[in-house]
């Protein structure tokens, strides 16, 4: 059993307390403190602990330095007033390089805010729960017409538990929007903490222990009344394995489209990351090119040389103190069995994307393995642009009268990576919901069991104050082998982890999205019938255009919303439907003599071809390792370069659900035969640009639309795609490309290679050359 360290008792003070009586601890060390004690040593003492007959020659040395540095000496009297010479002496203190003059120090000391000096440097996440708290609080003062500055001063449990209960009964929130209400009970218990830190913040004072255990026996009450789930979230780990297979959908599934190409390659991106480093989303989120360090390093056993890669996650959580940044080491694999896990692919291939490395020929992938490191040294660091330092790794996408482009300093956010990994979670299968936090729990697990990695540096790693921390939220609450290790048997390790897994519960018939029937069959609930109805009155009989729109808007925002809630539902609700009836219909049909087919996947789900960007991604990251160190070279150059090319392809998004026909009759072109080599369908593409180029010169009302045309990130089939007629090209023309133009934006038409000053000029040029109306 490791030993555990004691903490070395600090030294009596003599400082003053506060008004509990507990004493003021000083924010620096102890030992820094002794350190400048020892520094600042009278000169007597210095003499008595010099022998003998060194005293008289220290003594000369002294006298000797005070005659040469006389004009650095301070005076020890500071009420006498500085004249004439001492002015000169005292000339660099008003140098140049000190730019306050010293009204602004004094200023300091008699007007300065102690306040703000007290105040807690909290975090934006935060802030933004203390500021909810602090807002409803005054929205329920406003409801009782009582004073909120008064109420706080003089809270009491009463009011407390009446502030409580109404949170609890509130449906509708500022500026009417729907909540979506307090389901668990450990969710009224953070709302607790919360307002304690915001009576805090507003009085200076901390709610005391009696009333703090009092309101936690009115908390519980309060969640039986309103019947709050007392069950803690299930905190599943995904596994390496899992994530091969996740990441594996994430690359080959055409049931999701992203607005870019590049954010499924951040998604798997950041997958790796967490997985092997268990650093927190928001950390990871924050990542810029400073903070990474991409090296060739020499292999000391003598093998081809390494590509190594360092990340620091600088914007940690921040709670009592700003923390150490550690520093996370990930070398290359050769031979890697599974590149779809390799972080050097992805990352060295958003890298050539952004054409970030310093070096302006370093272009591609197959220029790295040419690289070398010269004689006598260790290491070959490949530097960024200093232009790109300050650029996220991870950014979000951003709608543009072109379609979607990546925002070049915006970055990605935490609720749009929760959703994009929620939905490819559901499109594999999967019973529990797929979070950021789900690789965190792996990572965690796997540090804690792992030999070479101490209690301390799990810490660390995961900025954890203590292992206590690892315990109580992180260690799984799932037994292991118990018959084994209670009968002296050999356990199960393998067996035992499979149990655990994720995939374990992978469905693939699972309902993971609605159809058009069932989508379009919320149409039938009566509150969307009657919204509906009254959309349609407003429409037709006031004619009062500001009134008129205003209250369209609101009633169309309203449907939306009810729409999206009634989808979510039955979608829930088939989901329980399948989960609780498809395993009692397996036995079944077992018991009357049926027998699974031996591939299950290929007759539940209809695989549509990928685009052509989108399979040259998943044929060369889904590999095998290469017989050789050149082929196994070749084979990563060309999955980072065909992750680089990914990530300026446009998908496009989600595609809008037609009414009254399929899916696949509007939206997929008919597929090419399987026989057409690869040849002729380039050849047949190429023939089909010319063919909509010159329609798009020269028919007077065309159908084709020029600027989707020039995209040449966008798939062969959007650019030239055919509306049925110019109306609807004039209706795609507004809402996809006018919608989305701001003032300042640089417009051009790709197809006539040709720049545009104004919104007003790309509408002109649209109808005068191009025959497009709007």
């Amino acid at each position: 059993m490791r030993r555990r360290q004691q903490p070395t008792p600090s030294p009596p003070s003599s400082s003053s307390s506060d008004s509990d009586g507990s004493d003021i601890e000083s924010c620096f060390d102890t030992g820094d403190e002794q350190e400048e004690t020892d520094v600042d040593t009278e000169p007597t003492d210095a003499d008595t602990d010099v022998d003998g007959d060194d005293k008289p020659a220290l003594a000369d040395l002294k006298s000797l330095a005070r005659e040469e540095d006389h004009t650095s000496a301070v005076p020890m009297d500071v009420d006498a007033d500085i004249d004439g010479d001492d002015e000169t002496d005292l000339a660099w203190i008003a140098g140049e390089e000190n730019a306050h003059p010293p009204e602004y120090y004094l200023d300091q000391e008699d007007n300065s805010d102690q306040s703000e000096d007290e105040d807690e440097d909290y975090s934006d996440g935060s802030l933004l729960l203390l500021d909810m708290i602090e807002g409803q609080f005054q929205r329920y003062c406003e409801y009782i017409r009582k004073d909120p500055a008064r109420l706080m001063q003089a809270i009491s449990r009463r009011t407390l538990k009446a502030f409580f209960e109404w949170i609890l009964n509130q449906r509708h929130g500022k500026g009417g929007r729907r909540l979506a209400g307090i389901k668990s009970a450990s969710t009224l218990g953070t709302y607790w903490k919360v307002f304690r830190l915001v009576h805090e913040r507003e009085t200076g004072e901390k709610i005391g222990g009696k009333m703090n255990r009092h309101m936690h026996r009115v908390l519980k009450k309060l969640a039986k009344k309103y019947r709050l789930s007392t069950k803690k979230r299930e905190k599943t780990a995904m596994y390496v394995e899992d994530l091969a297979e996740y990441l594996q959908t994430n690359l080959t599934t055409t049931k999701k489209r992203f607005t870019h190409g590049r954010q499924r390659i951040q998604l798997a991106l950041f997958c790796q990351l967490a997985g092997f480093s268990g650093n927190r989303p928001s950390a990871l989120l924050k990542l810029r090119y400073r903070d990474i360090i991409v090296t060739l390093l020499r292999d000391p056993n003598g093998g081809p040389h390494r590509i190594l890669i360092e990340f620091t996650c600088e914007f940690t959580k921040q709670f009592l103190g700003a923390k150490d940044a550690v520093k996370f080491v990930l070398p290359e694999i050769i031979f890697d069995p599974s590149l779809i896990l390799s972080p050097h692919v992805f990352l060295l291939g958003l890298i050539f994307a952004d054409t970030a490395f310093a070096a302006p020929n370093l272009r591609c992938a197959s220029q790295l393995s040419g690289l070398d490191i010269r004689p006598g040294y260790q290491q070959l660091e490949l530097l960024f642009k200093p232009s790109m330092l300050d650029v996220p790794i991870f950014r979000k996408s951003v709608r543009t009268g072109y379609g979607y482009e990546i925002s070049p300093y915006e970055p990605l956010t935490y609720p749009t990576l929760l959703s994009l990994m929620k939905v490819i979670g559901l499109i594999l299968g999967l019973l529990q919901p797929t979070r950021p936090y789900c690789l965190r729990y792996n990572a965690a697990n796997e540090f804690n069991q792992s030999g070479d990695v101490t209690d301390a540096l799990q810490n660390m790693m995961l900025q954890h104050a203590s292992i206590d921390t690892f315990i109580k939220h992180y260690l799984p609450r799932r037994s292991g082998d118990i018959r084994a290790i209670v009968s002296g048997y050999e356990p199960q390790k393998d067996l035992m982890r499979a149990a655990s897994r994720m995939t374990r519960w992978i469905d693939p018939g699972r309902p993971h999205a609605l159809t058009i029937e069932q989508s379009q069959s919320v149409d039938k609930n009566r509150r969307v019938r009657q919204l509906l109805a009254l959309r349609a009155k407003w429409n037709h009989r006031y004619k009062g255009a500001t009134t008129k729109h205003l209250e369209y808007r609101r009633l169309s925002s309203e449907i939306v919303n009810l729409r999206q809630r009634l989808r979510a539902a039955l979608l829930k609700q088939l989901r329980d439907k399948w989960d609780t009836e498809h395993p009692v219909n397996d036995v079944e049909l077992q018991l009357a003599g049926f027998k699974f087919c031996d591939d299950p996947g290929t007759s539940v789900h209809i695989v549509d071809e990928m685009p052509p960007m989108q399979k040259r991604l998943a044929e060369t990251v889904m590999t095998l390792p290469g017989t050789t160190v050149v082929e196994e070279f070749r084979r990563r150059n060309a999955a980072i370069d065909a992750v680089a090319a990914y990530c300026h392809f446009q998908e496009g998004g989600a595609v809008a659900m037609p009414r009254g026909r399929s899916f696949t009759q509007k939206a997929n072109p008919k597929p090419a035969k399987e026989t057409d080599p690869q040849l002729a369908a380039a050849e047949a593409e190429k023939q089909a640009l010319k063919d909509a180029m010159l329609l798009v010169f020269t028919e007077k009302r065309t159908t084709t639309c020029f600027l989707c045309l020039g995209e040449q990130s966008l798939p062969f089939e959007k650019r030239t795609y055919k509306f049925a007629s110019p109306g609807d090209l004039t209706k795609h023309f507004k809402r996809k490309h006018l919608a989305h133009i701001k003032e300042g934006d640089r417009l051009q038409c790709k197809v006539c290679r040709m720049g545009l000053e104004h919104k007003q000029h790309l509408q002109n040029h649209a109808e005068s050359i191009h025959g497009t109306v709007s």
